[in-house]
């Protein structure tokens, strides 16, 4: 058995690097294709822009790995089978689970590095490259601003024509929205961009400024050699504190616990001080009451204060129990990502449950089919992935639940090509069995 299980994980492990390296490949040239034109021409060196495809490739790799290892399984046991190797293990008594155990262990030793990899690498690589994305922009804020296309800032749109070097445009229109009554439009024959400490400087050179006063009926024209606009970092969406802070997906597993945990005991205490002000209610209601029957005229000043002071609290539980959905909310949000870590890694498990009946079923070893096959299982898996997060942040479904959902499915749906699998080989023993009988007559 030990030569079986040797000779299948090596039929596992030659097509799982190629298979690996070709999905990394075309994803990363697809992410390439609509992102690298905002750093090629623009005088970005090398080393930064390889610095972030490295960074990018990390989320890359996570999404590639359960997918090559679902195109390795149906291509290993697809082969097995094609060459009626699989007939030949079932004549020697080996079973499905036999054929079953390399492929475990093989998906066990993926999870084994997966797991640590999506809940310690693949957050900080990911806050690296937000952190590295925030660099570029600052240091170079021209990066922000696509040339022969509108711009479009709070108050602002900027049109820019042909870039002439590093940081500098030709042909700029500005078109300054900032008061109603105030239409300014700004033309300059070329620019450029200078960064600030908090802010960029566009330095405008040989042009005009129009101006029309509606409430007055006036236009105004005036001519420059040099203008100068400012354009704080917060109007392009480059403000240090909410750049700097840490979203979801760039959260390790024990920093997520301790945001899940935070707000976990926010209501926790939200629905102690709800059940306290209840009990409140009802010691000063019971007061309230008692002033009425002796009558509110001989206790006018307290019967004031009391109804004021339940009032306040009838707003403040009002006020509590609106804040409770948002902090449930955020809760779910965290819960979601957290679960969605570890269910991505042991989705390698599900995928060779799925691929090892599939493969022997299909009985077809080459990659056009195994890749095909994958695609289609693997858009399903993440439709079914969107669909749980969104229900599971919306409150409508545990967020446990919801990311563990595709695996399930895949499970369900390994289940069914089992059985299938298993019917036929009855179907090939009884035909075996009736052949037997006709030869001994």
């Amino acid at each position: 058995m030990k030569i079986l299980n040797k000779y299948i994980l090596k039929e596992l492990a030659t097509p799982f690097f190629g298979s690996l390296i070709v999905i990394v490949m075309v994803l990363l040239s697809n992410f390439l294709l609509k992102n690298l034109d905002k750093f090629l021409g623009k005088g970005i060196s090398l080393g930064v822009i390889f610095k972030f495809i490295l960074l990018n490739s990390a989320w890359i790799f996570s999404l590639s790995v359960p997918m090559a290892i679902l195109i390795t399984t149906l291509m290993a046991y697809g082969r097995l089978s094609s060459y009626n190797e699989i007939t030949a293990f079932k004549a020697s008594g080996i079973t499905f689970f036999d054929l079953l155990k390399p492929g475990l262990i093989f998906s066990f030793l993926v999870i084994s590095f997966m797991l640590p990899f999506n809940l310690w690498i693949l957050p900080e690589m990911n806050h690296n490259m937000k952190k590295l994305s925030y660099e570029i922009s600052r240091s170079r804020p021209d990066v922000e601003f696509n040339e022969q296309l509108l711009n479009t800032l709070s108050d602002k749109i900027i049109y820019l024509g042909n870039r002439q070097s590093n940081n500098s445009f030709s042909d700029i229109i500005i078109f300054d929205n900032k008061y109603i009554n105030n239409h300014t439009t700004i033309l300059a024959d070329k620019g450029s961009f200078h960064p600030l400490q908090d802010g960029v400087i566009l330095d405008l050179v040989s042009g005009s400024i129009h101006e029309h006063l509606i409430d007055k009926d006036e236009y105004r024209k005036t001519y420059f050699e040099n203008y100068k606009i400012t354009i704080p970092f917060d109007e392009l969406g480059l403000n240090n504190n909410s750049n700097m802070k840490r979203q979801e997906r760039e959260m390790n597993i024990q920093l997520l616990n301790e945001k899940i945990n935070y707000y976990k005991d926010k209501v926790d205490k939200i629905k102690l001080d709800i059940s306290k002000d209840s009990y409140l209610l009802d010691s000063l209601n019971s007061v309230i009451s008692n002033i009425e029957k002796i009558g509110p005229a001989n206790n006018l000043l307290n019967y004031k204060r009391t109804k004021n002071k339940i009032n306040q609290i009838y707003l403040r539980n009002e006020k509590n129990k609106k804040i409770i959905p948002h902090h449930i909310k955020e809760i779910n949000k965290f819960s979601v990502e957290a679960h969605k870590k570890i269910t991505l890694p042991f989705a390698c498990l599900f995928f060779i449950l799925l691929g090892t009946p599939l493969g022997i079923i299909g009985k077809k070893g080459n990659m056009s089919f195994s890749f095909g096959m994958s695609l289609i299982f693997f858009i399903i898996y993440w439709c079914f992935l969107i669909v749980g997060e969104n229900l599971a942040e919306q409150n409508k479904i545990n967020p446990g639940l919801a990311m563990w959902l595709p695996n399930i499915f895949i499970c369900i749906i390994s289940y069914y090509l089992y059985n299938i699998y298993t019917k036929e080989n009855r179907t090939i023993k009884i035909n075996l069995s009736f052949l037997k009988r006709i030869a001994k007559q």
